[in-house]
């Protein structure tokens, strides 16, 4: 592991210019959490003015002191649709409350509203009154210049002497990642910390791929077929349900399904990504859409489609519908998550009680061939806790988010308060913690997510507990969705997810990117269905792509990942 790095920190007093710093700025959905997360647990120790560590004592011993209730940190973070009808805000939950306590902080809170795409945040910073805090991906996913952008324009503060200063647990737990590369990924190119406070992940996550595709296991015996791992085994497997009487041998979605896009499940086969720009063996950056692979892709859909083993409705058709199609019986084949496996044993045998369902090896064309465009599970992703410029507090801002990272306060965060007559758990002489009824069986009737939303803390979890998550995936068909999915399946051609784009970079990306989407999105289909005639026009197609930016798109692309490549 490398040292840490000192960096001068750039003070940064100015707001967002409004219109003139916006009008790079696209208007995109906040990633959500996978529909299989539980709790997150997080760990942390309050640092000393020199950067050592001042002790792990529990939340509430008085060593967490941070300010003495004169200090009031405003905070932009998730707040849960559960919980909005029971609290005005994330203040009155009991957590908060807690951490309010022990930290001596005051907390003020601004939440976007249910269902908001990201407008909400996009009106915030055109505001130019930033709270001090706010944790959320969209620096990184839709700012011009990413988090090194907005520090730059005066908009976000520069942590990266606090960080090194103060924030002893998040250094812990870079350290405790074991990942060689960690400093590169919480790093932008100019050297900054950007992404301070992300999501931590515990072993039973950690280095899984977690989507792939599933079938009706029980079918396979029924017709005396074997999970299929070529693409020839496929089609027989979709023929002989078709011949069978499956209404929609595979139920697939739509490309522009975040998780489907990211695994790339089918398209994998030819290492291509569905729509995405990818590496090659040499490092070299390629649009997905102008490869030969990627023709050979739509090869393989367009048969299917003609033989009916697919359906022209997957091009409306969201993950959720199409597993739905799965559990009822409709459908033979679909795409999931390893926690819709969960969900897909029960709610397939609550309708058929013969249903039963296992994981495919992603289809290649030979059988030992290895794939290289699915997403594997890491703790650093595009969210992060960020400081606004023209906070007044942003040292008490720092040493807050680190100690969420410690590990009393994890723990804290996922488990709650357990005081008073409502105890959320019950601990053994082990350590080993357990929900109790009040959150399994409410005795007010409430059902468990809501219970967990009104008496734990996600919106502060900075690490997935790692008892809750070894739970969640308790059943063997989960721990066989991670056996099947990763078999011979790695995403080593696919672009890091932690490349900085400059300002200029990320707007003149953008239009080409929509450019592109634009176009061939529809004419992805049109090939499919055969609307289009996909031998006498591939070569056309590609050509338009080139014409609307792609070999461009592909070269700042490159530019980004050499600098990344770069990073010590």
């Amino acid at each position: 592991m490398r040292k840490w790095k000192k960096t001068s920190a750039a003070l940064m007093a100015a707001v967002l210019a409004a219109a003139s710093m916006l009008g790079g700025c696209g208007n995109a959905a906040s990633e959500t959490a996978q529909s299989g997360t539980t709790a997150q647990e997080a760990s942390v120790s309050q640092g000393t003015e020199n950067g050592t560590e001042a002790g792990t004592e529990a939340a509430g011993t008085g060593s967490t002191k941070i300010a003495d209730g004169d200090v009031t940190l405003t905070i932009f973070c998730d707040f849960q649709t559960a919980a909005r009808a029971y609290y005005s805000d994330l203040g009155e939950n009991p957590v908060v409350q807690k951490i309010s306590e022990d930290t001596g902080l005051k907390f003020e809170f601004i939440h976007a509203p249910v269902g908001d795409d990201g407008s909400y945040f996009q009106q915030l910073l055109a505001s130019g009154d930033l709270p001090d805090l706010m944790y959320t991906n969209l620096f990184q996913t839709t700012y011009p210049g990413g988090v090194e952008g907005a520090i730059s324009d005066g908009v976000l503060y520069n942590v990266t002497d606090l960080v090194e200063q103060y924030a002893v647990n998040f250094k812990n737990l870079c350290e405790e990642s074991g990942d060689p590369d960690v400093q590169k990924k919480i790093r932008g190119d100019e050297g900054n910390i950007v992404k301070f406070g992300t999501t931590w992940l515990p072993p039973t996550d950690n280095n899984k791929i977690f989507n792939g595709l599933i079938v009706r296991q029980d079918w396979l015996d029924k017709y005396n077929l074997e999970a299929p791992v070529t693409l020839d085994d496929y089609t027989n497997v979709l023929r002989t349900f078709k011949e069978n009487g499956v209404q929609i041998p595979l139920a697939l979605c739509e490309f522009n399904q975040a998780q489907f896009s990211a695994n790339n499940p089918i398209a994998s086969a030819f290492d291509v990504s569905i729509k995405e720009f990818d590496l090659d063996d040499d490092g070299n950056v390629h649009y997905s859409r102008t490869q030969d692979g990627y023709k050979e892709f739509l090869k393989v859909l367009k048969q299917w489609a003609e033989e009916g083993l697919i359906d022209t409705d997957f091009v409306s058709r969201t993950i959720d519908d199409s597993l739905k199609l799965f559990q009822n019986g409709t459908a033979g084949m679909c795409f999931a998550h390893t926690y819709n496996v969960k969900q897909s044993v029960t709610a397939g045998a609550a309708v058929d009680p013969e249903f039963k369902l296992t994981s495919c090896v992603l289809p290649r064309v030979n059988a030992d061939d290895t794939t290289h465009m699915s997403k594997i599970t890491g703790s650093i992703n595009s969210y992060s806790w960020q400081v606004a410029a023209t906070s007044k507090h942003p040292e008490e801002a720092v040493k807050f988010v680190d100690y969420l990272m410690s590990p009393e306060v994890m723990l804290l965060t996922a488990w709650g308060t357990n005081e008073g007559d409502e105890k959320t758990y019950t601990e053994g002489a082990d350590g080993t913690r357990e929900f109790t009824e009040f959150v399994t069986e409410n005795p007010d009737g409430l059902d468990y997510d809501t219970v967990r939303s009104l008496y734990m803390c996600s919106p502060f979890q900075i690490k997935y507990d790692e008892t809750m998550e070894a739970a969640q995936y308790a059943l063997e068909e989960c721990h066989q969705s991670w056996d099947a999915w990763g078999t011979k399946n790695d995403d080593k051609h696919t672009l890091p997810g932690y490349l900085t784009l400059t300002t200029e970079e990320s707007k003149e990306l953008t239009q080409i990117k929509t450019k592109l989407a634009n176009y061939s999105d529809e004419m992805v289909y049109r090939f499919i269905f055969g609307e289009e005639d996909l031998e006498s026009g591939w070569d056309g197609f590609v050509a338009q792509l080139k014409e609307l930016g792609s070999e461009r798109a592909e070269e700042i692309n490159a530019a980004a990942y050499e600098r990344y490549e770069a990073r010590e």
